[in-house]
């Protein structure tokens, strides 16, 4: 079985108690310190947000266009034997 050679639990009951309520306060620590951290960031990301949505130019209404046509890139493909044997 795995045990650490550096750090052997203690045998006194107290001594023992005293480790294991200091070990769940460190834990408890480091999770409210990482929930407040996230409070900061969505904080901090919601101003930025917002900034930039406050000084951002609107893009201009698109003009009408024939319903018809369709744009987009296109790629043309040879259908010829040559150009499919790779």
């Amino acid at each position: 079985m795995f045990h650490w050679h550096w750090f052997h639990r203690p045998h006194n009951p107290a001594l023992r108690a005293i480790l294991t309520v200091l070990a769940i306060v460190f834990v408890a620590g480091i999770v409210v310190l990482g929930f407040f951290a996230l409070l900061a960031f969505a904080f901090i990301g919601a101003i930025v947000a917002i900034v930039r949505a406050m000084t951002r130019k609107h893009a201009p209404i698109a003009r009408a266009r024939d319903p018809r046509v369709i744009e987009g890139e296109y790629v043309i493909v040879r259908n010829d034997p040559a150009a499919l044997k790779h």
